[in-house]
């Protein structure tokens, strides 16, 4: 609701107020900050100049040392001073154009006056009058904005819930110092807002979206109660965007115990992490540790010497393949036992098993002279009785190992100085032979204690072959873990064993191999993480879950995902049922085996039009519900083609059409990368600068560009074009939610072509 043109003209004038002052504390801070960037730079040139190094007794050396415990003392105090001036100078560049976005008037229980609060992306506070200009958005009382409408509300604080009335909710867009518009909203943040920020072209980085935070937003963004929080959300409603809001909030909250280091961000693949890459900056916090699956586990696995398998090229496998080709059959057999919670029982069986027997080790060599043979580690190791776990013993096997090879080494120099004395091209001093000879020596032996370092000398790879050569062996830890050899159990012995010889590793044996590495070598555990985010989450497995839960043991886990898009066979065939409806995201909690969980449901969509939210969710008709945001469009066009050469005619023109129309991005969307190849070869005469999205690709430019439709998961585009969406490619169900996934990417426009008959997805529409 518009607000009258006096009000108008007070709230102008506070604008250029507020930025007056931002613009003079800005002008103090950079005096400030370069002050101190001064002063630590010549405290760190004088450091050795104020010290008196002296040597000639211990309290010499002891007052020497004090020396330089002090000096260095002041010089990390002068540098912390220094970066708090510059971070809180940033924080002020930041927000100097658009110092607020919003108002409440709240007047507390007890109280005659309302205080009037506006909030914005950091604190101000005026410097004379210590009155706040600026309340953090993230601040308690800022909780009001996005929770209440006009009337009564609470607030908590740390030490007690705060009531009163809500008397005024007021928006405002300020561009470069400038009051642009201002209304007052009711119910919920205001559908002006939300329309104009709606009805913008796509970037290529995601921006926070602190303006227009809703109500269940909120509520996941300042949840701090429970120990595992899972969020189902439509596709387009705002659960990353959420995800990464909550750990701005979570990093302001308890800004004196958490930092960006002891939180982690699963994300889905590296050109979705870079998307996201700027909304922490833009709210003025580090960037946290930020990973996808795979390259955690490519990381744990490197010494293995095997080629690993990523999500996407299993996924590419399973849209591929066909039930008639009997390798297809084995690897989806494959895939749904080794991503399940069965058959985490029977690894955790096998690393109890290994403690009293079973490991696999390696002979300790130097070319061909072997100078610890495994069976004197296997003797040292189970040698006697321990309760320790296994890490533990193999802690103890490593320093054992390392004084071996110092004796070896200090053995190999003897004879390296031997040799030097005996032949007579080794001219030089008696000290000079011995410096030279302990040089080689250490050259000789060091990768030997790097190996012992890193446990090189276990055979964990064979250990887990084990489990698929031996089925004496699986039987008896099925039988422990209380679980049943699998009815497909020689296929799936016979597809692994035959993989894992050709120096492969599938996605699915990965995460197994890194859990029992964990279990052998003792590095099961991360205690740093404090929380734990995971985008994407519909994609991951029981074995997943359970595997995160055990690696970050003290992590809090917020888990966010659309059970709608679940498009991995991994997923798919734990969590979903026959007709693609969500049958067991709720049971998260049972897999994380925590009882603090909460489950919230997002079910607004804020990305597309009313009409391709309606035309998308005709492809599930059985799947989570999705609501849309009032804003609509151009209804979705369905476009029939002839042949493969009208069909690019066509996709060009369109992509063309919608460019020229104010699109920023253009997607082309296909199914596999194999589609996406073929289509890309065939469209790029007609359509000159189309971009190939590949899972290679780290970040993308506005434009036209075509992709496959997992690699689409996360981002969306102005306007989408799906390349072939006939019966011939889309039919069988597990491509139902790929389909869904690849309509849900458009904001704006969407396009539907198709050879032949139309895919059964859309079909009595």
């Amino acid at each position: 609701m518009p607000i009258n043109n006096e009000e108008r003209e007070r709230e102008e004038q506070r604008v250029a107020s507020v930025r007056a002052h931002i613009q003079q504390r800005i002008l103090e801070l950079g005096q400030t900050v370069d002050e101190r960037r001064s002063e630590a730079t010549a405290i760190g040139r004088s450091f050795w100049d104020d010290i008196s190094v002296n040597a000639d007794n211990d309290d010499d050396l002891i007052e020497t040392a004090a020396s330089m415990a002090q000096q260095e003392h002041v010089l990390q105090g002068q540098e912390r001073s220094y970066r708090l001036a510059q971070d809180a100078l940033r924080k002020l560049q930041r927000v100097v154009d658009a110092p607020y976005f919003s108002r409440i008037d709240f007047k507390e229980n007890g109280e005659q006056e309302r205080e009037k609060i506006y909030i914005g992306l950091t604190s101000f506070i005026d410097a004379k009058t210590d009155e706040i200009l600026i309340y953090d958005w993230r601040a308690p009382i800022a909780s009001l904005f996005y929770d209440y409408p006009p009337g009564p509300a609470t607030y908590r604080t740390p030490e007690m819930d705060v009531s009163g009335e809500l008397m005024l909710k007021r928006q405002y867009i300020i561009k470069a110092g400038v009051l642009q518009d201002v209304f007052d909203t009711g119910i919920s943040i205001g559908d002006e807002m939300l329309q104009q920020m709606l009805s913008r072209s796509a970037d290529e980085k995601m921006h926070s979206i602190v303006t227009t935070i809703q109500r269940e937003q909120n509520q996941i963004i300042r949840d701090d109660r429970h120990k595992v929080l899972v969020v189902q959300g439509a596709a387009g409603s705002g659960k990353t965007s959420v995800a990464l809001q909550r750990i701005a909030y979570l990093l302001y909250k308890y800004r004196t115990t958490l930092s960006a280091d002891n939180m982690i961000l699963f994300s889905p693949n590296s050109l979705f992490s870079d998307y996201v890459s700027h909304v922490l900056p833009e709210l003025g916090e580090a960037t946290m540790q930020q990973t996808t699956f795979q390259d955690y586990l490519t990381h744990k696995l490197t010494d293995t010497g095997l080629t690993i398998e990523d999500p996407y090229d299993q996924l590419e496998f399973i849209l591929t393949g066909t039930d008639q080709d009997p390798a297809y059959a084995a690897r989806l057999q494959s895939i749904q036992y080794k991503t399940s919670a069965a058959f985490l029982s029977v690894i955790e069986a096998y690393g109890e098993k290994l403690k009293h027997g079973g490991i696999r080790f390696l002979d300790l060599s130097v070319g061909q002279k072997v100078l610890i043979t495994a069976d004197e580690l296997s003797e040292r190791f189970y040698g006697k009785s321990s309760i320790l776990a296994l890490g533990e013993r193999m802690e103890q096997l490593s320093e054992w190992m390392l004084e071996k090879l110092d004796e070896i080494q200090a053995d190999a120099q003897k004879r390296f100085y031997r040799k030097m004395v005996r032949e007579p091209k080794y001219m030089g001093t008696e000290p000079e032979m011995k410096k030279m000879s302990k040089i080689k020596a250490h050259k000789a032996i060091a990768p030997l204690k790097e190996k012992a370092r890193k446990l090189a000398y276990v055979d964990v790879l064979g250990m887990y072959q084990d489990l698929y050569t031996n089925r004496e062996l699986h039987q008896e830890l099925t039988h422990k873990a209380e679980q049943r050899l699998p009815a497909a159990w020689d296929t799936i012995s016979a597809f692994s064993a035959d993989a894992l010889a050709g120096g492969v590793l599938h996605y699915e044996d990965a995460t197994p191999l890194v859990y029992l590495k964990g279990l052998v070598e003792g590095q099961l555990r991360v205690g740093t993480i404090r929380y734990c985010l995971v985008d994407e989450a519909q994609d991951y497995s029981p074995f997943h879950y359970a595997y995160l839960k055990k690696l970050f043991p003290r992590a809090r886990f917020t888990l966010l995902g659309d059970w709608n898009q679940g498009i991995f066979t991994h997923a798919n065939a734990s969590s979903m049922d026959g007709e693609g409806q969500t049958s067991q995201y709720s049971s998260i909690s049972e897999l994380m085996k925590e009882d603090e969980t909460e489950t919230i449901r997002l079910v607004k969509s804020y990305r597309s039009t009313r009409e391709i939210v309606d035309f998308a969710s005709r492809v599930l008709p059985n799947g989570e519900p999705i609501e849309p945001f009032s804003r609509s469009g151009e209804p979705p066009r369905l476009l029939r083609a002839a042949d493969e050469t009208e069909l690019n005619r066509l996709v060009a023109e369109a992509a063309l059409a919608r460019k020229g129309g104010g699109a920023s991005s253009v997607a082309i969307i296909c199914k596999t990368e194999r589609e996406t190849g073929a289509a890309h070869a065939r469209l790029k005469p007609l359509l000159p600068g189309l971009a190939r999205i590949t899972k290679e690709t780290l970040h993308y430019e506005a434009g036209v560009m075509i992709l496959p439709a997992y690699l689409a998961k996360g981002l969306e585009f102005d306007a989408v074009i799906l390349y072939d969406a006939g019966e011939a490619v889309y039919a069988e169900a597990k491509e139902r939610k790929l389909f869904y996934t690849a309509c849900t990417r458009a904001l704006h426009h969407l396009d539907v072509f198709y050879l032949g008959d139309l895919t059964p997805f859309l079909r009595n529409r």
